[in-house]
């Protein structure tokens, strides 16, 4: 069946994020377990796709605009309806720029941390494991500023036991960790800069772990951070509450690489017959 035929019913789609999905496997890994614990339904989408944000982000606006009519076809011919993403930045495009660079976008992008919210508040036994320890969280410049989304996500905490402690400037006045806007690839060395400057504010707070819910921040803290500051995205904190052990994402990443290599295997019989066709119609 492959990984990408998973709930071929569902008109949802979960859209993981072009960091998240092909350069940290393990998160979107992690993601695809809670979504399935938490019996959110979902499907994939079989295409190498991007949301287009770094190319509006960096003044691309016809390559953008390209990008998202392209995904846009995609998704009808998938009969996608809804869209969920573990990625800021991309829930902020198809919820503030798809329907600015295409007028007729129709496909409703819901909020997944909220989602995840309901679930834990309506069904507690799925928390298995409550962790009481004092830690911040880092507000995604994305699903803060420009969605204003802050609670949410403080909530999750609290309800899997974390004690919150809050840097000086949050929430609304939250002091950014240097990773949006593509910052870290025109000017590495600010957005490294502002990334220390962070860490420095939580160690001011005397906490010692900073939970973030955007890969692009997790990865930016972590370039930055010291021994005695652990930098980890909120998928782990989950994981843990929701008794996913570790083992379990990396037997599930065994399961879907076996099924992608018989995938591949198949397709290589497949066109070693119609190779076998066209000589035998040449003869």
């Amino acid at each position: 069946m492959g990984l990408f035929s998973i709930f071929k019913s569902s008109k949802t789609v979960y859209f993981p994020g072009c960091v998240t999905y092909f350069k940290n496997r393990e998160y979107f890994e992690l993601y695809e377990k809670i979504l399935h614990r938490l019996g959110i339904e979902f499907k994939l989408v079989n295409k190498k796709i991007c949301c287009g944000l770094p190319a509006l982000e960096l003044g691309f606006d016809a390559e953008a605009r390209k990008i998202a009519k392209r995904n846009f076809e995609i998704f009808k011919e998938e009969n996608i309806t809804h869209l969920i993403t573990s990625d800021p930045g991309c829930h902020k495009m198809f919820l503030q720029d798809y329907p600015n660079l295409i007028p007729d976008w129709n496909i409703k992008t819901e909020n997944l941390w909220n989602i995840i919210l309901e679930k834990l508040e309506s069904k507690p036994y799925l928390i298995k494991n409550r962790i009481i320890e004092k830690v911040t969280y880092q507000d995604s410049c994305y699903l803060g500023r420009y969605l204003e989304t802050y609670e949410i996500p403080r909530k999750i905490l609290e309800l899997l036991g974390y004690e919150l402690v809050e840097m000086n400037d949050s929430k609304e006045s939250a002091f950014c960790c240097g990773s949006c806007g593509q910052l870290p690839f025109t000017n590495s060395h600010l957005s490294n800069s502002i990334a220390k400057e962070r860490i420095l504010q939580a160690k001011r707070r005397g906490v010692r772990k900073i939970i973030t819910n955007s890969i692009n921040d997790l990865q930016i803290l972590n370039l930055n951070s010291t021994p005695e500051m652990e930098i980890i995205d909120i998928s782990e904190v989950l994981a843990d509450a929701l008794g996913i052990r570790k083992k379990e994402a990396e037997e599930f990443k065994e399961e879907v690489e076996e099924e992608e290599i018989l995938d591949m295997i198949d397709k290589d019989l497949k066109n070693q017959e119609i190779d076998e066709l066209i000589k035998e119609e040449n003869k």
